[in-house]
């Protein structure tokens, strides 16, 4: 099969085009018109008894990415993943995947092309009667391969998350997340290119289900395989998703990265969703962090706040590695005293990187310096200020503020 590339250049495969899905006996006729004209879910099933599972969807996948589709229960993100692999016909559009439009596919090459996915249910569905390791292979043995060498895919797939050594029991010997790992094991087993997850850990305990999420990015930091993902959790879905796409009755209301999903959400409904998700937990720091200001201990008092304004900036040494912090109020505090400015320069400071979590730095804004932004050679690359985080932690409900007064004015 042909590969995609989708205008920025970025290696694509997965896209959906325009997709419209109706069920009912007659989805091209006046339900689609309908759908088409701007009614919405309700009055299209209103108007005709046909129910509109997909109105006009458009988003794309590239490989190796974790696309997360989210919303809640009829939002039509398990229809739009069932249209990937065929498993729903669309009313209109397109699905192309891998440069395949998927709807023209029928008999042995449907099948042929499913082999080259893999799909994560939320209910286990494993042969009770079976071993572990012939349900992880229990695909491969559909295709036909040999015995020997399902074992050993099977094996290495069980390895992978971490039920090598279980390989021989009974599903009915294993808890809930360990059934659902050789789930997971089945569909790499057949090394897909791309993996379908529906509701995957939402019959999880919490714990349970944070581990299964950690073993999954986990595994994908190592394998890169094209993951999509459906879940109803937005914390999940900002946790291990490289971008997010949510619905609300089959339409699309915003895709973006989990930082764009929380601090620029789209519209009102977007918004109610993230107040209450620990945004901590999910932005990271380079999402908060300015630019530095450098400086160096030759600099007059004046020279010094001309600089830094307000705030603070840090002397560098040749490396670009920051050696002493300076904070305005410092400099006021020694020219009024007649300290002279060295007092003013401290080799004490706090540091982190930009894609650590906020969550971990946010208790610095107590302390009132700026925290040094440094890069993987220490050198200084931003700095966050006490001012701009705690500007982070209100920003939410500033946003839903915002809408809830563009709705009611």
């Amino acid at each position: 099969m042909s590969t995609t590339t989708s205008a920025n250049g970025a290696d694509e495969i997965i896209r959906l085009e325009n997709v419209y899905k109706i069920f009912g006996p007659q989805p091209r006729g006046r339900a689609l018109k309908l759908a088409k004209d701007g009614l919405t879910k309700n009055e299209v099933q209103a108007a005709t008894d046909h129910v509109v599972g997909m109105t006009d969807v458009s988003f794309e996948v590239k490989r190796g990415e974790t696309f997360v589709l989210m919303g809640l229960s009829g939002s039509g993100k398990s229809t739009a993943i069932r249209t990937v692999n065929k498993l729903h016909d669309i009313t209109d559009g397109k699905v192309l995947v891998d440069g395949t439009d998927v709807q023209r596919l029928e008999g042995q090459d449907l099948q042929k092309f499913r082999q080259k996915m893999g799909m994560v249910f939320q209910h286990f569905a494993l042969f009770p009667h079976r071993s572990v390791i012939d349900n992880t292979g229990y695909g491969l043995k559909v295709q036909g391969v040999d015995k020997d060498q399902r074992d050993k895919a099977s094996l290495e797939a069980l390895n992978l998350v971490g039920l090598g050594a279980f390989a021989n029991s009974s599903p009915s010997e294993l808890s809930g997340g360990m059934q659902q790992r050789v789930g997971l094991a089945r569909a790499l087993a057949s090394d897909p290119d791309v993996l379908l997850m529906d509701e995957a850990f939402s019959a999880l305990d919490p714990l349970i289900r944070r581990q299964m999420q950690d073993e999954m990015m986990a595994i994908q930091a190592e394998l890169q395989k094209t993951i999509l993902f459906i879940t109803h959790d937005l914390n999940e879905a900002l946790r291990i998703g490289d971008r997010v796409c949510i619905m609300k009755d089959g339409a699309i209301v915003q895709v973006g990265t989990p930082d764009e999903i929380l601090t620029k959400p789209a519209t009102g409904y977007v918004a109610e969703f993230v107040q209450d998700v620990d945004q901590g937990r999910v932005i990271d720091v380079s999402t908060v962090m300015t630019q530095p200001v450098k400086v160096d201990r030759s600099m007059s008092a004046k020279d010094l706040l001309t600089a830094i304004g307000d705030d603070g900036g840090f002397v560098v040494d040749s490396d670009g590695r920051p050696t002493e912090l300076v904070m305005a109020k410092d400099v006021y505090s020694a020219a009024t005293n007649g300290d002279g400015l060295g007092a003013a320069f401290s080799a004490e400071f706090d540091t982190t990187t930009a894609d650590a979590k906020f969550n971990h730095v946010y208790a610095h804004a107590g302390k009132g310096k700026i925290l040094a932004v440094t890069d993987g050679d220490g050198k200084l690359v931003g700095v966050l200020k006490p001012k701009d985080m705690i500007e982070e932690m209100g920003r939410v409900e500033s946003l839903i503020d915002g809408f809830e007064r563009e709705v009611f004015m």
